[in-house]
């Protein structure tokens, strides 16, 4: 049973003042003892400067709180004084000026009031009522904190405010005042800066003290605060340090301005000051008169007096301050501070230390636990941060306080941490509402976002009754509440005569506007308490600042990806040769990736992007021709061999028709000149340049592979001459005319009739940066173009001349160099890698870096894929026609076979019919075959690559 009893009573806790009173009374007991011990040992003798310190330290104290109070008096002054506003103006905005009035008087509690006055009789008064007997003054109701007493137009009037500024219903009551009639008026009117009035009784209040008044910056109006000399003397009442101590405040005319006994500042008729010659004291009668600082001793009735006297310079005026203390209370001091003190000290140190030592061991240990838990909970170790048990109930509550401060900064911190942990919009709102309803512990929660004007649910969870996902368009019976929401509420609300209380928090942007509303509900009708509102109300702030962060990011890729798109379709825009080439291949791309991560085993088991990889690939995608915007058009959409800007063929046809019409000129000329010539011949010669020219034409349009003895003839048509006239360096572009190295030939001259000139080797317009290049097996020309007509007419297959193919190869270059330079987000660093790797193989012999499949990544060999079978099937290029489906297929296979495609992506990609599926969306009907896929199969598979 007494194990029992002790068990409960360690169980039972009390607060942490009964233990320190327990030491505090040990302690004062044995002091008690010792200074009864040794009471009877009297002193006769006091240390005099002991007192002088005394006296000069409360002088000073005295002067420092007296010189605070006016200081204080003089800034609200001032500062009213340069404010400067009406007292109509005031009075439109008077709760604004209330408030300020208000903050100043609490500011300064010396100041009994504040006001202005003006010319025309207006004034404007405030005055504190800071308790019961300051408003049994005026007779003001038990609630009122501020009297403000106004004067406008001649009528007066005094109203009662709160201590939150609402007026109080009370009586009308008259305020028949003239400010232009008071002296505080006049003295400032007629003395510049602020002015001091003598004490007089205040006309509101009947309180006695003085006024600072001074006119306003704009000179229109009078501005004033009241000081009551009882506040004066309220500071010297603290400053009393034996029972029969006087402390007065006294100025030039003698009157008493303060005194540590307010009731010692009235006459005897109660109407006015006292002077010192009028006071009962005797001592403080001796002083009338009296102007030279120091100590006197002065005997009266068989009492000896000290009196310190010494003058305060106070800037706006001088007082003097008199200390009057019986010498008898000041020896008895002196003999406590001197003799008891030490040995009483001295004994109840040494009896005291084992009992403090225990008791400070009993209340650290609980304290020293809190200090480890406060320390766990800032380094963030929420496991370690254990609650502590104690017996003394601050220590308790203090631990329970900082236990449950820990679950709200781990609560805190966790929502915080979502939006570096969770990159998918959707799911971090449903992760910060999953947070949020075990914090309201409300069973119930959605999200909405201002979404063209409407709260639109985007997450909710739990039974999330009857709430309609866009909140604007259809009745609820919470419309009404969260229509203009700008604060945390919560209360009840029907649904059907089912009863729920619901708690909605606004999601407020730095703008102040509403972008969003958090709003919980259940059936259970407890509310959340305050403490928890504002929490949610803060954490409102956070997850605002974080959707607001996720949005604009995930707006900002919109815009990127919108802005990738663009670049694409401007090049499929920029010639018909390209067609939608850029937009073809990222969807192709797309279905070979997103089968490729469908399969459960085989090759591509491990293959699985996450949501910023397919970022990645989207990105990569459709830029992977990006470079072709480096491409000219006239390369790209090379129609001819002689085509550049336009087609030179027709400077070629009009050379053949000069040797025609030369050849006509010379018959007609030796016909004339009597010579036998036969027309026959000449129209054999014409047929003859018909011939060749159309042979020439022949071999500009290259549909047919160019002989040796093809190339020959045209070197022999190119040496015959024509005859030119006319300076060919005229009209020409600076550019171009610097291409002409050799003299001008003297006119006329004879010219071949093809040829290739020096003016038609074009240089590269500065010098090639060889180190830009030097990763890739695309290196250029010496060249950038070469012009040349029977170089060009020479070219054995297509158009193309061997710098026009480079620069159509180039452009997977300058795609590389072009997304190198683009500040491209860790997650995206491998853009320019898949995009520059789509014209590479398998064997090593592609292009632009010569890479094999295995230094490769997947999604690169899919886009080569991709890329390969687009151009195949394209149906919308000028130069050629869409192959069918198994016409496509047959050629890609053999460059599986000749190891120029990955077999295991081209396997999968006939397997799982993508390329039927990608047929059925961008192909023609016409194209599309039955086409059986064992044909073209990959008969081997090729050694692993990255994936």
């Amino acid at each position: 049973m007494l194990n029992s009893a002790f068990s409960t009573l360690k169980q039972q806790r009390f607060p942490l003042q009964i233990h320190i009173a327990t030491i505090m009374i040990l302690v004062l007991c044995l002091s008690g003892l010792s200074v009864a011990t040794f009471n009877y040992v009297k002193t006769s003798r006091i240390v005099e400067s002991n007192q002088h310190v005394l006296f000069e330290t409360v002088t000073e104290k005295i002067q420092v709180e007296t010189q605070a109070l006016l200081n204080g008096a003089l800034s609200a002054t001032a500062a009213l004084g340069a404010f400067a506003p009406s007292i109509e103006e005031i009075m439109r905005q008077e709760h604004r000026w209330l408030t300020y009035f208000q903050a100043v008087l609490e500011k300064h509690d010396a100041l009994t009031a504040m006001y202005m006055g003006d010319g025309a009789g207006n004034f404007y008064l405030v005055r504190a009522l800071n308790d019961d007997e300051e408003r049994a003054q005026v007779a003001a109701p038990p609630e009122a904190a501020l009297m403000v007493n106004t004067v406008n137009q001649g009528t007066g009037e005094i109203r009662f405010f709160s201590k939150v500024r609402e007026q109080l219903a009370t009586p009308p009551r008259p305020y028949p005042y003239d400010p232009r009639e008071r002296t505080w008026y006049r003295m400032a009117r007629s003395e510049q800066g602020v002015i001091v009035t003598p004490p007089y009784r205040f006309f509101t209040g009947k309180d006695i003290g003085f006024t600072l008044a001074q006119t306003s910056v704009d000179k229109h109006q009078v501005v004033g605060v009241d000081i009551a000399l009882s506040r004066l003397s309220a500071q010297l009442e603290g400053q009393v340090f034996s029972p029969n101590t006087e402390v007065l405040l006294f100025g030039p005319r003698q009157y008493l301005l303060a005194h540590s006994d307010p009731q010692m500042l009235l006459n005897e008729a109660g109407d006015g000051l006292q002077r010192l010659s009028e006071s009962s004291h005797p001592v403080i009668r001796d002083l009338a008169g009296v102007t030279e600082e120091g100590v006197r001793h002065v005997q009266q009735e068989g009492v000896s007096w000290r009196t310190d006297l010494k003058t305060l310079h106070l800037g706006i005026a001088d007082v003097s301050l008199a200390i009057v203390t019986p010498t008898d209370e000041l020896l008895s001091e002196a003999k406590a501070s001197r003799d008891a003190t030490i040995l009483i000290s001295f004994f109840i140190i040494v009896l005291s230390i084992p009992v403090a030592l225990w008791v400070s061991g009993f209340i650290s240990r609980p304290l020293n636990a809190l200090k480890r838990q406060s320390e766990a909970i800032m380094g963030f170790d929420f496991d370690r941060a254990s609650r502590v048990n104690s017996n003394v109930l601050e220590v308790y509550q203090l631990s329970h306080t900082t236990h449950q401060l820990q679950q709200t900064i781990e609560q805190f911190a966790n929502v915080s941490a979502m939006v570096g942990k969770e990159d998918n919009f959707q799911r971090l709102i449903g992760l910060y509402l999953e947070e949020l309803i075990l914090i309201s512990k409300k069973p119930a929660a959605a999200i909405y976002l201002k979404e063209d004007d409407k709260m639109t649910v985007v997450a909710s969870r739990g039974s999330w009754l009857k709430m309609p996902a866009c909140i604007d368009d259809v009745e609820h019976p919470l419309q009404a509440a969260l229509a203009s929401l700008t604060r945390v509420a919560q209360g009840p609300f029907t649904v059907e005569g089912e009863s729920y209380s619901y708690l909605a928090c606004p999601l407020m942007n730095k703008e102040g506007e509403r972008v969003g509303l958090m709003v919980f509900h259940d059936a259970s009708g407890v509310e959340v308490n305050p403490q928890q509102l504002s929490f949610l109300e803060a954490l409102s702030g956070v997850i605002t600042v974080a959707i607001e962060n996720r949005q604009l990011v995930e707006h900002q890729k919109a815009l990127m990806h919108a802005f990738i798109r663009l670049i694409a379709k401007a090049i499929d825009a920029k010639s018909p040769y390209t067609g939608k080439h850029c937009e073809r291949v990222p969807a192709l791309t797309k279905m070979l990736a997103q089968s490729a991560q469908r399969q459960r085993g085989g090759k591509f088991e491990d293959f699985n992007l996450n949501e910023t990889q397919w970022e990645e690939l989207f990105v990569a995608s459709w830029l992977h021709d990006c470079g072709k915007v480096t491409t000219p058009e006239y390369i790209v959409d090379k129609a001819t061999k002689l085509e550049t800007i336009y087609d030179r063929i027709h400077e070629i046809r009009m050379r053949f028709e000069v040797l025609k019409r030369d050849a006509e000129v010379a018959y007609w000329q030796a016909l004339a000149n009597g010579k036998p010539v036969s027309y026959l011949d000449l129209k054999q010669r014409w047929a003859e340049y018909d011939e060749q020219f159309a042979f020439v034409a022949k071999c500009n349009v290259g549909g047919e592979f160019m002989s040796d003895a093809d190339i020959a003839r045209l070197e022999d048509i190119g040496k015959q001459t024509w005859t030119r006239t006319l300076n060919d360096r005229l009209g020409v572009g600076h550019l171009a005319l610097q291409r002409y190295t050799a003299p001008a030939p003297e006119l006329p001259t004879q010219e071949p009739l093809l040829a290739n000139k020096p003016e038609h080797c074009i240089t590269h317009n500065s010098e090639v940066d060889q180190s830009r290049y030097a990763r890739f097996n695309l290196t250029p020309l010496a060249l950038m173009q070469n012009s040349g007509e029977l170089y060009n007419l020479s070219i054995r297959r297509g158009t193309l001349n061997n710098e026009e193919r480079h620069k159509i190869n180039d452009h997977i270059v300058q795609t590389i160099l072009m997304l190198e330079e683009l500040p491209f987000p860790p997650h995206l660093a491998a853009v320019p890698d898949i995009a520059g790797g789509h014209h590479e193989k398998m064997d090593g012999t592609g292009y632009p870096r010569g890479l094999r499949g295995e230094q490769m990544s997947l999604t690169a060999r899919m886009m080569a894929i991709a890329d390969v079978f687009e151009a195949l099937t394209a149906s919308d290029r000028p130069y050629k026609k869409g192959k069918t489906l198994t016409e496509a297929l047959r050629i890609m296979y053999f460059m599986v076979e000749e190891e120029h495609l990955d077999k295991d992506l081209f396997r999968l990609f006939l397997e799982e019919g993508i390329y039927q599926q990608y047929a059925e969306q961008y192909m023609k009907k016409s194209q599309i075959d039955t086409v059986d896929i064992t044909e073209f199969l990959p008969s081997t598979t090729q050694p692993a690559a990255t994936i």
